[in-house]
């Protein structure tokens, strides 16, 4: 006789865990560089010239300038939702 294979029906209510996000297209650099800004609580000033992987993330949407000064940097909602799935997939 032969059965079907048993079906694991999730726990209701429990997210599914989620497999390893490695990062994107910002780099293991560039997930630093946010780790940093996020770090710094607020403002965070960097040299954009020095570190070119900051154009990368702006790109990517993660941190915008600051209006008023071209090295300062605001982490994103966009960014901050990254490395949270990060930090919960480690």
């Amino acid at each position: 006789m032969m059965r079907a294979p048993v079906q694991k029906i999730p726990y209701a209510g429990k997210e599914r865990p989620g497999a390893y996000i490695p990062p994107g297209p910002i780099g293991l650099r560039g997930v630093a560089l946010l780790r940093r800004v996020r770090a710094a609580d607020g403002p965070y000033r960097c040299e954009r010239n020095a570190d070119a992987i900051a154009w990368r993330c702006i790109e990517a949407g993660m941190v915008r300038l600051d209006s008023r000064d071209d090295d300062v940097l605001h982490l994103t909602e966009k960014g901050r939702a990254y490395l949270d799935r990060l930090m919960r997939a480690l």
